[in-house]
């Protein structure tokens, strides 16, 4: 008697059909009320925890200070190297320990090599030898294509803003505030191109964008159009892809007019020893990402930065704060209807699997996060969809004992009032 041959099922439909088998897994509970309403409970759960202030309730430390001052797309920038993207345009002078009289024999020297803006980053706050201050005060003068560095105290809670007087002031021909957002509370990401003086009625330019203003009026303008109050930094470049000239080696001639001819000059403290953290901040190239412990950029190297970022017109693009939320409900829904099909049909398996799937999920945002961050400069806040798909097999517990009184007391339909494991 003949067999009957086997038919084989094709290759595509074979994937098709383990593929509708395992979206049933995840959707078999997705349209529930309980599934619905468990992860609106984790949402909740995140705004209270957030916004109402519970005193000496310390659970949440070890979350807090392991995430405090942490931002995924770090790695990306601390991690993922790019190409070798020297910039030519900007030419960095290291000032050292020099006196007012060596900073004013450098600016001169610098400035008779034809720079098209000069940035310095140097503040004095008050008088020292009458002859040197003389000297440099007489050199600020004359060189006006320079823009000195200054900064803004904010007063009243910051409503009210007040430029910090240098000794110099009636000396200087244009200026620049040289704040940076985050500088005095952790890694520098983001600064304020623009502050607006109300009382005054003026509008003052940050350092970086005051020298832009001075090099490219085109650049200046797009960004002026951009109508930012904060823009977040794109670090391109550390210290040793700018051009860096010892102060020493320009007074001594070693350098040729043609390294500062028709570029901009920043004058300002620069050390590469990654061990020594004199004025240094730290930024997300840091190569430990998480956990920061040494300053790792020189203040004018994050000014560089910003500057180059302007003049390539390469901004960081961050999503709304809807379209964060928006997603972060949907695959928190996705996933709650994943781990109470597991709670109720597999429990002897639900934690592994619950642990598994958080494991690789948070893998594969942080990975998608990351790419569009590296790719396209898109910033992609994953921190609250992680956070939801943590909390979300916690919270199963929570809403299991609410939904089964609440069938006992009222007859509230519940997938949780039988016992499946």
């Amino acid at each position: 008697m003949d067999e009957k041959p086997v038919t084989r099922r094709p290759f595509h439909k074979h994937i098709a059909h383990h593929a509708r088998r395992y979206s049933r897994h995840i959707t078999k509970y997705l349209y529930e009320r309980d599934t619905i309403f468990a992860t609106l409970w984790v949402f909740i759960f995140i705004v209270l925890v957030k916004f109402i202030p519970l005193k000496n309730v310390h659970f949440f430390d070890p979350m807090k200070l392991a995430l405090h001052d942490f931002d995924l797309n770090d790695m990306t920038y601390s991690k993922f190297k790019g190409p070798d993207n020297f910039d030519n345009r900007i030419v960095i002078i290291n000032i050292g320990h020099a006196d007012r009289e060596g900073i004013a024999l450098l600016v001169e020297k610098t400035a008779s090599m034809k720079p098209k803006i000069i940035g310095l980053d140097a503040f004095f706050d008050g008088p020292r030898e009458p002859e040197k201050d003389s000297l440099l005060s007489a050199v600020f003068k004359k060189t006006k294509n320079l823009v000195a560095i200054s900064r803004i105290k904010w007063e009243h809670h910051g409503e009210e803003m007040t430029i910090l007087p240098d000794y110099f002031d009636s000396s200087y021909h244009l200026r620049g505030y040289g704040n940076i957002i985050g500088e005095e509370r952790g890694t520098i990401r983001d600064f304020s191109p623009f502050e607006e003086d109300e009382h005054h009625h003026t509008t003052h330019l940050s350092f970086a964008t005051a020298l832009v203003k001075g090099y490219n009026e085109e650049a200046f303008q797009k960004l002026e159009k951009r109508h930012s109050e904060v823009e977040k930094i794109n670090f391109t470049r550390r210290a040793s892809q700018y051009l860096t000239i010892e102060g020493e080696a320009l007074l001594n001639g070693q350098v040729d007019d043609s390294a500062i001819y028709n570029k901009i000059a920043l004058l300002g403290y620069v050390n590469e020893n990654p061990d020594d953290i004199e004025d240094k901040v730290f930024t997300p190239m840091n190569e430990k990402f998480a956990g920061k412990s040494i300053p790792d950029m020189n203040g004018i190297v994050v000014h560089a930065n910003t500057i180059s970022m302007i003049l390539d017109n390469k901004y960081v693009k961050k999503l709304p704060l809807w379209v964060t939320i928006v997603v972060a409900v949907l695959i928190g829904w996705l996933h709650m209807s994943f781990f109470i099909r597991y709670y109720l049909e597999n429990h002897i398996w639900f934690h592994l699997v619950a642990k598994f799937a958080q494991l690789l999920s948070a893998i594969f945002f942080v990975y998608v996060g990351m790419y569009l961050f590296q790719r396209f400069r898109i910033r992609v806040d994953m921190s609250l969809t992680l956070v939801v798909i943590v909390l979300a097999v916690d919270i199963i517990y929570f809403y299991e004992a609410f939904a089964v009184w609440m069938h006992k007391k009222f007859e509230y339909k519940t997938v949780f009032h039988q016992k499946h494991h």
